[in-house]
């Protein structure tokens, strides 16, 4: 079928099958980068953010306990000061963790934020004790709740956001993995469709060129000169074929040749002829004539 074709189809055929092989290339490579783009984009604007805000809560909540002992080993002004710097500390706590509410939506996320939330409000608890006994001056009372309850629910507490940020930290790790995955995978694919697209490029150019050279019988230069030298009329050239060559234009065009050489052979063999002719029908004429002649005289 390959072979009937005309050879602008064959040319608009091979350019298609070129071009729709990089287009395919060129797809999949848009796709392949538009979903590792995607990947990045969630760890640079979802999960990276989560990690931030958990670890700014674990500063606040080491930021609350320094407070909480400068309280113990200050007074007065100096107490004041350490007691009042804890409620900015809460603040950030309760900002970051509404934001980590608002952008935490897999249930194992929602299950980390229940369990960091009632280790709050034991920790919160502990410290509103704390207090309590630091305005009473309580000092034996706040050493054994800084030794027990207050110490237990604070490592409780830094420990539930550890976990948020472990599972943050483990997600990110996927995420990278995945664009690592997503990226040799887009490579090899390319690779692949590129060597494709080199190959049956290379065939369908190969099988066109033998096609017109075999329909040409040789170079299209040589080809173009036989039919100018033609054209002028050299019937002396000799226009050489391929051994097996019987149906391309140049066996057709040396085959003409022999035949027009036979036919000027023999048109100038009867021209020759006919000269001859002429000679003798001259010969004679001029016998008969001075035949004429003497008969006259006679």
């Amino acid at each position: 079928m390959f072979a009937n074709m005309k050879l602008a189809m064959k040319l608009g055929l091979g350019f298609a099958v070129t071009l729709t092989l990089l287009l395919v290339i060129a797809v999949t490579s848009y796709t392949r980068l538009a979903a590792l783009n995607e990947n990045i984009d969630m760890m640079v604007t979802d999960r990276f953010p989560k990690t931030v805000q958990a670890n700014n809560i674990i500063d606040a909540i080491q930021t609350i306990a320094r407070q909480l002992r400068n309280a113990y080993i200050y007074s007065g002004a100096e107490q004041q000061k350490s007691i009042d710097a804890i409620a900015p500390q809460r603040q950030i706590i309760t900002d970051n963790l509404a934001k980590l509410e608002k952008t935490i939506k897999s249930e194992k996320g929602k299950e980390l934020l229940r369990v960091i939330g009632d280790a709050r409000l034991a920790y919160v608890a502990s410290q509103d004790k704390f207090l309590a006994l630091l305005k009473t001056d309580s000092r034996a009372e706040i050493v054994v709740l800084m030794q027990g309850d207050l110490r237990k629910t604070q490592t409780d507490y830094m420990a539930s956001i550890t976990a948020l940020i472990d599972f943050q930290t483990q997600a990110m790790e996927k995420a990278g993995s995945e664009a690592e995955s997503m990226v040799n995978a887009a490579q090899t694919l390319i690779i692949i469709l590129g060597v494709c697209a080199t190959l049956l490029s290379a065939v369908i150019g190969l099988v066109i060129t033998r096609g017109i050279l075999n329909q040409l019988g040789g170079e299209p230069d040589y080809a173009r000169d036989m039919v100018t030298r033609l054209a002028d009329g050299d019937l002396t050239m000799n226009v050489e074929t391929k051994p097996k060559d019987t149906s391309s234009l140049l066996f057709a065009m040396k085959n003409m040749i022999e035949k027009l050489s036979h036919v000027v052979t023999d048109v100038n063999s009867g021209a020759q002829a006919l000269a001859s002719a002429a000679e003798e029908v001259s010969a004679t004429s001029q016998s008969l004539s001075q035949a004429s002649s003497e008969q006259a005289a006679s």
